[in-house]
């Protein structure tokens, strides 16, 4: 009989312990839910990719982009402003463009971000946030990426792209350019490009933006 209220007990302890193990399982996940559930985007400022328009205008890329993709070559231009525009025809510089929609939010602080996305033929799936010009080089082969800050250059003078070291807290990298890497023949499909404005690290989630200021352009090779 010792023997048989033994078992028992042992079988109850056991139960015991695994019910508590359950229960804070639960409790976890609920907590985790509880501190997902605490973000708020509060970012107001919003963006938009512009590219080449027809009669000198920029127009906002609000559906795919089709051009050919030579190796090697130049793909496009995208630039980004803090306007919801379709169509901007000042015929001005950039870098007053920029500035006629940026002083709208002056006060506000933000940064500009990318996230670049494409299938290779082998299947692998590159899926990259760049925050800054070191966050390009992983895919450089099958694409390269430059980063400028048109907005912050001086009128009428050439400038080149923004190196890592340039990088400051008020950089601010307004335009992209697209290059064909030597690889791009690997890229199946097309290459998805999104822009967005952020305000705090909380708004990146396992490394990818989470906020409500994002938009996006297909980018196809005909």
């Amino acid at each position: 009989m010792k023997k048989v209220l033994l078992i028992i007990s042992l079988l109850l302890l056991c139960g015991c312990e695994k019910d508590v193990y359950i229960k804070n399982k639960t409790i976890a996940s609920k907590n985790e839910e509880i501190i997902k559930d605490t973000y708020k985007d509060e970012n107001i400022v919003p963006i938009s990719i512009y590219g080449n328009g027809e009669n000198d205008t920029l127009k906002n890329m609000t559906e795919d982009f089709h051009t050919k993709w030579i190796k090697k070559k130049d793909i496009t231009v995208f630039s980004v402003l803090t306007t919801k525009k379709d169509v901007i025809s000042d015929h001005d510089y950039f870098q007053n463009i920029w500035e006629k929609y940026a002083s709208d939010y002056e006060s506000v602080k933000y940064q500009l971000g990318y996230e670049i996305s494409f299938k290779l033929t082998d299947k692998t799936t590159i899926h990259k946030t760049i925050l800054s010009p070191k966050d390009v080089d992983e895919f450089y082969d099958y694409l390269e990426i430059y980063l400028y800050d048109s907005a912050q250059e001086p009128i009428g003078k050439w400038y080149s792209h923004l190196l890592e070291s340039q990088m400051k807290e008020d950089t601010l990298m307004t335009s992209i350019k697209l290059t064909a890497g030597s690889k791009m023949d690997m890229i199946d499909g097309p290459i998805t490009l999104k822009a967005f404005t952020y305000d705090t690290t909380d708004d990146f989630e396992s490394g990818f933006y989470r906020g409500n200021q994002i938009v996006s352009v297909d980018i196809y090779n005909d």
